[in-house]
């Protein structure tokens, strides 16, 4: 799907958090090239980093949409959330020496996107064990473990 209609489609959602959200993200202007380059060569500085991650915001959004249907639990502004905190990882582990291209970058917000899904899917599978979800408040337990009906 196209960013333009995943942009629309969001808006039409009704979301006051989430149109609010768009509105800031519109307000992004593109970097150019220089000033890429120089948020490149020091992205050790924090406010740098910051305008290089928003550079992301479109991409975040895009695969956030994507994968929102996959996640029963999480809403997509939690998605872009976890984007964003994957591109910041990816920028935060090249300053310290890592090797940094595009491609690390997507592939970070991704892989974080896709572990918190998986992370609240297996914790909201975990939160009933099998006998809970077995028994009902009326049922007996014998010494067998077979139950029993009241």
């Amino acid at each position: 799907m196209k960013y333009r209609m995943i942009i629309q489609d969001m808006k039409e959602s009704g979301d006051a958090n989430v149109v609010a959200f768009l509105k800031d993200a519109e307000k992004i202007k593109p970097m150019s090239k220089r000033e890429r380059d120089y948020c490149l060569q020091n992205r050790y500085r924090p406010e740098l980093v910051q305008k290089l991650v928003e550079e992301f915001i479109p991409y975040i959004i895009w695969v956030a949409y994507t994968f929102g249907g996959n996640a029963k639990m999480l809403t997509v502004l939690d998605l872009i959330s976890e984007g964003i905190l994957g591109a910041y990882d990816a920028f935060g582990k090249s300053a310290k020496g890592g090797l940094l291209t595009r491609r690390r970058v997507c592939n970070a917000i991704k892989a974080r996107i896709k572990r918190a899904i998986a992370k609240v899917e297996c914790e909201n599978m975990e939160a009933f064990s099998i006998e809970e979800c077995l028994f009902c408040e009326n049922d007996r337990i014998d010494e067998d473990r077979i139950i029993k009906e009241a």
